[in-house]
């Protein structure tokens, strides 16, 4: 599975191997409550990047817009996916993944149906009373619906392994 990359959640945990594994960083989501970014997972899911895959743990915005060769399962038993390594060459993926707040979406009402077009997965969500972080995978042109409208996930022209989250009403 190819994934484009366009945001992240907020919360990052890394563990630390042997000098042969080097290290993995770990993604996911967040909330901030008491003045502190939490876990408050309502659907847990993470991505794990590998040093040796050709992610930048020093720079994490630079890795936005980065195509990774994932693996994993995305069934409702697991959530998780490895990013093990950068794709050969800028291609379009087979899933684009967005970071969203309830700030930009409104909220998400993941129990009603029609939340989401078929091919949308739902990667991870925290949730505190109506503040709400999610990470979605999109396939181009799917959407999310917010109480703030619909977004649809649009690929660049110019440049199909990017895309933008653009609202439709």
């Amino acid at each position: 599975m190819i994934i484009g990359l366009e945001g992240f959640g907020s919360v990052w945990s890394t563990r630390v191997g042997s000098k042969a594994e080097r290290a993995a960083f770990y993604n996911t989501t967040g909330i901030i409550t008491d003045g502190k970014l939490r876990h408050r997972s309502r659907v847990f899911g993470q991505l794990r990047f590998n040093e040796v895959g050709g992610f930048n743990p020093k720079q994490i915005e630079r890795n936005i817009g980065r195509v990774f060769e994932s693996t994993g399962r995305l069934d409702q038993g697991s959530r998780s996916l490895l990013l093990h390594h950068l794709s050969n060459g800028p291609e379009p993926p087979d899933y684009y993944l967005f970071a969203v707040t309830s700030d930009r979406t409104g909220a998400l009402q993941i129990d009603r149906n029609g939340w989401k077009s078929d091919g949308v997965v739902l990667l991870s969500l925290s949730q505190v009373r109506e503040q709400q972080e999610a990470m979605v995978l999109m396939p181009a042109h799917s959407w999310i619906r917010g109480s703030l409208g619909r977004f649809v996930a649009e690929p660049f022209t110019e440049l199909p392994w990017r895309a933008f989250f653009r609202l439709m009403g």
